[in-house]
């Protein structure tokens, strides 16, 4: 469950001061492992490094989401507003031959569209016949149940994944590329294809 107190210890006591690799490795663990007030005096130092820093701000954004603190989330944001700092999108890619297909959340211009998300309605029942419930933790907006598991079934790896089911010839391997960090529920459908459904899918 993270060892966070040896990981504190470990950096007041190296003999030298720690940079922004040692400082954003605690802040994902942290987001990991939700460790909230940790993860703001990883913040306070990564921004004290580099207050341009736009993945401390998402990063601890994303952890306040988490825990329902949503008005520290609005205090985030307008902060990164003030001082210009915008969160990169989340994209995700495939690529077959010599094309590559990338998808944004809620992406509807790819002219296979229809198909990926009738393909994403066919994901979602047989996962959920095989007990599949979405953590909708990792929805990082203020709104209800409902809608924040619509949002988790909008994300780019999700589409890139049912395109990608469409696409690959079965018997070959189907790779998936993202920029950022994959959403923690989008790991656990992947996981729950990969273990359980995955020919059934391909």
């Amino acid at each position: 469950m993270g060892r966070f107190i040896d990981a504190e210890n470990f950096i007041k006591e190296i003999p030298v001061a720690p940079n922004d690799v040692l400082w954003r490795s605690l802040l994902s663990a942290c987001r990991t492992h939700n460790n909230l007030e940790l993860g703001k005096k990883a913040t306070e130092n990564l921004l004290e490094l580099d207050p341009s820093d736009d993945s401390a701000h998402v990063l601890l954004s994303n952890m306040c989401a988490t825990n329902g603190r949503w008005e520290d989330v609005e205090i985030i944001r307008r902060k990164m507003k003030s001082i210009d700092i915008t969160k990169k999108p989340a994209c995700s890619w495939v690529k077959m031959k010599n094309k590559v297909s990338s998808f944004g959340i809620g992406d509807r211009s790819h002219p296979q569209a229809v198909q990926i998300y009738e393909k994403l309605e066919d994901i979602k029942k047989l996962i959920k016949q095989a007990g599949y419930v979405a953590d909708t933790s990792f929805a990082l907006h203020d709104t209800d149940e409902e809608q924040k598991e619509h949002n988790l079934w909008s994300h780019s790896e999700r589409l890139a994944l049912a395109f990608g089911l469409i696409n690959t010839p079965e018997g070959l391997p189907l790779k998936i590329f993202k920029n950022l960090r994959v959403c923690g529920d989008c790991h656990s459908v992947y996981k729950l294809l990969v273990g359980t459904l995955g020919e059934k899918l391909c």
